[in-house]
């Protein structure tokens, strides 16, 4: 029986498939605890094209996923360290240290060939067309009042997108009055430095009056763009995205984050802040300076001047303590994007000099002696339609350009949170507190047959809960499938799918020993 569908890492764009140098791909990943002796078995197979030597990084969490500090309490023999070869392999825990913890656990198990990751092969992934179609989505006014409905709905898009991607996901509530704000965060924990943060932000709320395509849809849709692409692999150090709730009501959600949500131990390396990234012209005369910008800024003045006021680059934005995060992204920018002009602006102290240049959420960060980046087409001295109803997609943003910008900010981020060439897998299985009997994860294979292109086969092996909840996710987070079943102790069984386009896709499979997920390509 041929396999054409195969766990693969998740969210991979068509164009990688026929790339070289494949990261390590994890698959088949099983945890079976047996509580009466205090072990737990992990199963799992890697693959890597090379066959190169793997280093197998192996952490628990108690949370939930949120932090994985139980790790050095959990002795593991078998095959986890370096060098493991790929292959089935297979791992022994002392689950001593966790016998009288109530909460559920989960492990996350890392493979990295210790290869030089191609960060150019990356951004090439960067898809306009996928950024377009969630610009249509977005666009409409999302406003605690006038667009509520809307304001959720982007909501809950971005929200899927992070659970679907793997990521941990929490929110954090911002009060205004009788409304109640959420900040969205998305976590992907980093596999040896996790104390250390990267950040790549974007508010997705609007004015009263205005559908917000370029304010800030082009910065929304950016960053959801860098989750679905720096989701599928490991990070030496921890990224972080998040979607802004308020920032048009005085940059209230950052605020609260910003005094609230970061933990002590955490030391925020750098963050990457979206304020509208998709208007570009360049036709002279259609970018504006500041009051005074002449003065603060004479080098970047003259460039736009000399360039006749084409508003045809971005503008990158930091305070003094952040210059090495300016230097970074506008290195990143000239050594990956090219086709990208960048200017960029080093404000003085903490940028309370140039009041325009604190309208966003990065001000938030400098504010608490943050390093942060703005990262904007000018807004209003550029894009007329700011504010306005006519800040809408159409005949109005520059795709190329936003996919540019994006491009250079994940090349700077996979830098600064040291991005592994490797692959990453989690699993669940429950505490020993009242549980009597124990709860496996059993192997289930998912794979398509060629002559049965709408059916999914799910080949199981020594499942013993029955009752499962499927659900089948696509590459925005979207919910495509749901089917509450019974399956069969082992075999194969087959489930109808919808009528699907040939792209990755999230297997997740619940039931009551705990979840497991599978990152597969449909064709």
């Amino acid at each position: 029986m041929k396999k054409i569908l195969t766990a693969f890492f998740a969210f991979l764009g068509p164009l990688a498939l026929f790339t070289q140098n494949f990261p390590p791909q994890i698959s088949s990943l099983s945890a079976i605890p047996d509580w009466a002796n205090l072990t737990l078995s992990i199963s799992y197979e890697v693959t890597d094209n090379e066959n190169d030597p793997l280093e197998i990084i192996l952490q628990f969490s108690d949370n939930g996923g949120k932090t994985y500090a139980l790790s050095s309490q959990i002795p593991a023999t078998g095959d986890v360290g370096f060098p493991v070869q790929p292959g089935n392999r297979s791992i022994t825990c002392d689950l001593s240290a966790l016998s009288n913890t109530a909460a559920p656990f989960s492990l996350r198990l890392i493979a990295d060939d210790k290869q030089i990751f191609d960060i150019q092969a990356l951004i090439n992934e960067v898809d306009s067309n996928r950024m377009h179609t969630d610009l249509d989505f977005l666009e409409g006014i999302r406003h605690r009042t006038t667009g509520n409905p809307h304001l959720i709905a982007t909501r809950d898009s971005i929200q899927n997108l992070f659970l679907g991607a793997g990521l941990q996901y929490e929110e954090q509530n911002v009060p205004l009055g009788n409304y109640v704000g959420k900040n969205l965060i998305g976590n992907l924990p980093g596999t040896m430095a996790a104390e250390k943060v990267v950040i790549n932000d974007a508010h997705y709320d609007t004015v009263n009056n205005a559908p917000g395509a370029d304010d800030n849809g082009s910065g929304t849709v950016g960053m959801m763009e860098a989750v679905r692409l720096m989701s599928r692999y490991p990070s030496k150090k921890s990224l972080r995205f998040i979607g802004f709730d308020l920032e048009e009501s005085g940059l209230l959600g950052s605020i609260r984050y910003v005094n609230t949500g970061i933990p002590a131990s955490e030391q925020i390396e750098g963050v990457f802040n979206y304020e509208m990234i998709g208007y570009w012209s360049d036709e002279p005369n259609t970018q504006i300076l500041p009051q005074g910008f002449p003065f603060l800024f004479p080098a970047a003045s003259a460039q736009v001047a000399a360039n006749n006021y084409r508003g045809d680059f971005i503008t990158n934005v930091g305070n003094s303590i952040s210059q090495p995060l300016t230097l970074l992204f506008s290195t990143a920018a000239q050594q990956y994007v090219p086709d990208l002009k960048v200017i960029t602006l080093d404000v003085p102290g903490d940028g309370s000099v140039a009041p325009d240049l604190q309208r966003s959420d990065h001000a938030s960060f400098w504010a608490a002696g943050k390093k942060a980046l703005m990262l904007t087409d000018g807004a209003n001295f550029r894009n007329q339609c700011y504010h306005t109803p006519g800040d809408t997609l159409e005949g109005k943003l520059n795709l190329t350009f936003l996919s540019n910008v994006v491009k250079a900010t994940i090349a700077a981020m996979a830098q600064l949170a040291e991005i592994q060439h490797g692959d990453w897998a989690t699993a669940t299985f429950k505490s020993n507190v009242g549980v009597s009997t124990p709860q496996p994860i059993c192997n289930i294979y998912a794979y398509q047959e060629p002559n049965q292109m709408d059916a999914l086969v799910l080949e199981l092996r020594s499942c013993i809960y029955s009752e499962v909840v499927l659900e089948l996710y696509d590459m925005k987070g979207t919910l495509i499938l749901q089917q509450n079943t019974i399956l069969p102790d082992n075999g194969s069984y087959p489930i109808l799918l919808p009528k699907l386009p040939s792209a990755v896709y999230v297997l997740k499979i619940k039931h009551a020993g705990g979840t497991m997920s599978q990152k597969i390509i449909l064709r």
